[in-house]
């Protein structure tokens, strides 16, 4: 198979089945039991590794190089494709028996978020899919999906990760509760981002710098490929490199007017 003619509807859906199949057949005794640490610098569980090892194997393709949260880089560096992966966004939620978790894959064809062309967010509980190619517009299980409509901040239900937040960003994060109809927060980021493409979210929002390309590769495309806004918690366009490294946060909404009250919001409340 050429580089340059991977079917990716098919090859990203039969990843996150695999990755899905594998985390099931984990014995509840193990869902806690801990590797050590990934290459992202989180601990590694056995199911973070079951669900990476189903997705690397199908994605062992010529020309496609995968950037994984646990196992790193795979791959020749000057492959045409790169592969962003997250086999287990959510590991604290699987290991406490939490049902709510996803995997994350999403494939560029250049080296920066902008490059992103193919998404999919799968739960790996419940097997609900958002899926996008550039173009494409945005799907949920198949059909397609529109964010919502949704305006006023007083009417809008906001996911907010406060996770470690304190000091300044604690505050700045806060600032925004009083202001909406209700906060909430999952614990599995990739997937409550990707909520905002079919409305269930009307927007998300992480403003401690800590997001990395894994967590939200293909969350960023499904949110836009449905109609919705990305970008970080300066309203700056968010394009990071596909790198490890790279830290930034994010404000994903519904539309450009809630998304314009949210960030007056925050950078008003940091001012």
């Amino acid at each position: 198979m050429k580089s340059d003619r991977v079917d990716w509807d098919t090859t990203l859906s039969l990843a996150v089945g695999r990755a899905r199949a594998a985390v099931s057949k984990i014995h509840q005794s193990q869902r806690s039991r801990r590797l050590g640490k990934g290459a992202s610098g989180d601990t590694t569980l056995v199911a973070d590794r079951a669900a990476e090892d189903a997705i690397i194997k199908t994605l062992r393709l010529p020309g496609v190089r995968v950037l994984s949260e646990e196992a790193g880089e795979v791959g020749p560096r000057e492959s045409t494709w790169v592969a962003v992966v997250d086999p287990l966004d959510g590991s604290s939620n699987y290991s406490q028996g939490i049902p709510f978790y996803c995997a994350s894959i999403a494939v560029a064809r250049g080296p920066r978020l902008s490059d992103v062309e193919f998404g999919i967010v799968t739960d790996l509980q419940s097997g609900r899919t958002y899926y996008a190619k550039r173009g494409g517009g945005a799907m949920r299980d198949g059909r397609r999906v529109r964010p919502s409509k949704e305006e006023k901040l007083e009417d809008a239900i906001v996911g907010l990760d406060l996770s470690r937040s304190k000091g300044a960003l604690l505050s700045r994060s806060t600032a925004l509760i009083p202001h909406v109809r209700r906060q909430v927060h999952f614990g599995a980021n990739a997937l409550e981002a990707s909520m905002v493409a079919d409305g269930t979210l009307d927007a998300f929002v992480d403003l401690r710098r800590t997001m990395r390309v894994t967590d939200v590769a293909a969350a960023y495309l499904i949110v836009r490929e449905a109609g919705g806004r990305v970008t970080d918690e300066d309203g700056a366009e968010l394009d990071p490199p596909l790198d490890l490294k790279a830290r930034f946060g994010l404000v994903a909404s519904g539309n450009g007017t809630l998304h314009s009250e949210l960030l007056a919001l925050v950078n008003r409340t940091s001012a």
